[in-house]
């Protein structure tokens, strides 16, 4: 059997993976995040190979996936805070507007068969109308040739108007210092969500409809 490596520390994408079944082993990638690349979306695909890659580098017969996530609002896009004080800023400067989180996600499997390739390029093709941007590369891997699947999910968020003291407050709690944007739609941010359009575990960080797609390739006959 192939193993199923998730490269990513965050519980939040474990707990997401944990949803189609598959059982697989968490291996957190070591490579430098530090990239110069301006659209969220590109910035996400190259981010999340990089993670998938290193990861790769490590382990033979095995899938491994890679994800990052990232918020744009009117161009700048929001990261992680890097204080009480930038939670409060990226929070005020999308609150009753709407802004973007792109999820990357990189998907490898190392030393792939002719028939794994197929079933991969097949699914990939159903993919379309899901993701906004995506590629399909044969690549190596120490000794091995491995076929690397990126794509990115983008979903629109809608936030209520927000007074100043209900910003303050939800950054008081902490949630907001680990998550991209400085919020996490499935807790206490929860009731400033006006609406959002497209993949909300998208939002969580994990596409978890496309990706399941391309494990299910892999793993099973489609």
């Amino acid at each position: 059997m192939r193993k199923i490596i998730l490269a990513s520390a965050s519980p939040r994408r474990k707990e997401i993976l944990t949803k189609t079944g598959f059982e697989f082993e968490i291996m957190v990638s070591g490579c430098d995040e530090n990239i110069d690349e301006k659209r969220p979306d590109r910035l996400v695909m190259k981010l999340s190979a990089l993670k998938a890659e290193d990861v790769a580098e490590k382990n033979e017969n095995a899938l491994i996936i890679g994800s990052d996530t990232v918020v744009a609002h009117k161009g700048e896009i929001l990261g992680k805070p890097a204080s009480k004080e930038d939670a409060v800023r990226m929070i005020k400067s999308f609150a009753g507007d709407r802004h973007q989180v792109y999820t990357g996600v990189t998907v490898i499997v190392t030393g792939f068969s002719e028939e794994e390739k197929k079933k991969i390029l097949k699914a990939c093709e159903r993919l379309d109308s899901q993701i906004c941007e995506s590629s399909v590369n044969i690549i190596n891997i120490g000794k091995l040739r491995s076929i690397k699947v990126t794509f990115c999910v983008c979903t629109d968020v809608h936030v209520l108007p927000m007074t100043d003291k209900e910003i303050e407050n939800y950054v008081e709690t902490g949630e907001p210092m680990d998550k991209a944007g400085a919020y996490a739609i499935q807790g206490l941010f929860a009731p400033f969500i006006s609406k959002i359009d497209g993949d909300y575990y998208n939002v969580v960080g994990l596409p978890i409809a496309s990706l399941y797609m391309i494990l299910k390739s892999v793993t099973e006959d489609v």
